[in-house]
């Protein structure tokens, strides 16, 4: 009998398994395969860095490289592949990580209120349009959001060396990581940020196998520069969503000058309610703040982000795992805000909205007004004590 449950059970993971790989192959050949355009900036630049050439160029215009010279290696193995087959790959791995990161949230959960079908399945619909847009484009911040929840569960688990090998590794690609920093300070994590910064400069002068001392210095001044110029003409672009780009765009032209200051004091006070959220659970001896307390890092990154591009948001699926979670212990007004939210965060599509609406939203950067609410949302539960 046993052996006849267990043959049925794995005729079922079979069939599912062959429709999984039918639907995300019709997906690529419908949606992927004509783009992944950013893909193709660290692809091209493997080979250069290979053969020793200069990663950061003019004439790549905007799809010019901007992450660190050795995050190009980790990109070598599949620079080896012709341009059409790395794709494959890439778009697959990304599926991998991105089932990682939703299996990890959820694991990571210290009081589990509702099942995994639940909380992932509405997970999924909400985030689902910044997936989308990150896989079309073949960007890197799925990989970054796996690295930070695994950084996430080796904090929880006090493998501490394990958590500053992750945040390093992470830096490579972005500097987004650093809004942890003061966080493991205020949290005396002084093991991570030590073993990170030691990762975090090995790596930087893993280069030199390639240009020689001399050289990798040059490269490391053209990627800064690379940085620090590029960020400002891009500010006003439709996709950026970030605090910034919605100051920006919402506020009279003559106030516009004040947006710096008004990013300012938005930090300033995300910084007083973030320590009051700690010294909240430190109270109230919550189990594992940490998870709620990086949801809302992680938040923050898109947002204070000069540029957060529209996708990037997809650094809240930790939070929305959260929220997704704890919505049952909610009272009647928050559920309704939450949930409204919820769904205009995954709701406000082009097929859905119109051209006309679509435009609207994002070029107005609206999903910051949307995620700021999912800030709030996170502060109520911490002052409920729901996680």
């Amino acid at each position: 009998m046993r052996i006849k449950k267990s043959k049925s059970k794995l005729v079922v993971s079979a069939l599912i398994a062959a429709a999984l790989v039918v639907v995300f192959s019709f997906i690529y050949q419908g949606w992927i395969k004509g783009d992944m355009s950013d893909f193709g900036v660290p692809y091209r630049n493997a080979l250069r860095i290979m053969t020793g050439e200069t990663l950061y160029r003019v004439e790549d215009g905007h799809l010019q490289y901007k992450y660190a010279p050795v995050s190009a290696l980790f990109y070598v193995p599949l620079a080896l592949l012709p341009f059409e087959a790395a794709k494959v790959v890439w778009y697959c791995l990304e599926l991998v990580l991105l089932f990682a990161v939703f299996w990890l949230s959820y694991r990571l959960l210290p009081d589990k209120k509702r099942g995994p079908w639940f909380v992932l399945s509405f997970s999924l619909l909400v985030m689902l349009k910044f997936i989308g847009r990150e896989m079309e484009l073949g960007q890197v911040n799925i990989l970054i959001v796996f690295i930070l929840t695994s950084m996430l569960a080796a904090i929880v688990k006090t493998r501490d060396v394990q958590a500053g090998v992750l945040w390093a590794f992470s830096l490579f690609f972005k500097p987004y990581a650093l809004v942890f920093l003061p966080y493991f300070v205020l949290k005396k994590k002084f093991r991570i940020v030590a073993v990170g910064t030691a990762a975090l400069a090995a790596g930087l002068a893993v280069p030199v196998l390639f240009y020689g001392v001399p050289g990798n210095f040059e490269v490391l001044k053209e990627w800064i520069s690379t940085l620090s110029l590029s960020t400002p003409g891009l500010m006003a672009v439709g996709d950026n969503a970030s605090l910034l780009a919605f100051l920006r765009k919402v506020l009279p032209g003559g106030i516009a000058h004040l947006d710096g200051i008004l990013w300012l004091a938005f930090g300033a006070t995300a910084a007083g309610v973030f320590l009051w959220m700690m010294g909240k659970a430190k109270k109230d001896r919550v189990r594992s703040p940490e998870i709620l307390e990086a949801a809302f890092l992680m938040i923050l990154i898109p947002v204070l982000s000069p540029l957060g591009w529209y996708y990037n948001y997809l650094y809240a699926l930790l939070a929305v795992v959260v929220i997704m979670n704890n919505i049952s212990t909610f009272s009647r007004g928050w559920k309704y805000v939450t949930a409204v939210d919820l769904i205009i965060i995954g709701g406000t599509l082009r097929e859905v909205l119109g051209k006309t609406l679509f435009r609207f939203y994002t070029h107005r950067s609206l999903a910051f007004v949307n995620f700021l609410v999912l800030l709030v949302v996170l502060i109520y539960t911490r002052a409920k004590k729901s996680a």
